[in-house]
């Protein structure tokens, strides 16, 4: 995000490089305007969770480059974290869990004698 280059997707994740960044260029007066419109891009490319996550990273990044004196500005001000859609998984109850187990016994033995 602080690049301004695409983040890579898909399979292109694993394993991908970081790109280059002095970490100088974080104090430059221009980059929060600049930031907060590539982070909206971003959002607009990706889901909430994603770019929260990003945003979490490069909050905790620029605030241990901050304790170390490396720079003084923090761009990410003013950005805010996009409203993530409501949680709609849930745990199991146990007479759901129950009823797994007790599933076809033919395969559990199956299962068993391959493990």
């Amino acid at each position: 995000m602080l690049t301004g280059e695409p983040a890579p997707t898909g399979p292109a994740r694993r394993g991908a490089k970081p790109p280059v960044f002095p970490v100088a260029a974080i104090d430059d007066p221009a980059l929060p305007e600049v930031l907060a419109e590539l982070a909206a891009a971003r959002a607009d490319e990706m889901d909430a969770d994603t770019v929260n996550r990003e945003l979490s990273i490069a909050r905790k990044a620029i605030g241990w480059w901050q304790r170390q004196g490396w720079i003084a500005c923090d761009p990410t001000i003013g950005i805010e974290r996009r409203p993530a859609p409501p949680d709609r998984t849930k745990a199991l109850a146990e007479n759901q869990i129950a009823a797994l187990w007790r599933g076809p016994s033919s395969s559990r033995r199956k299962n068993n004698a391959k493990g």
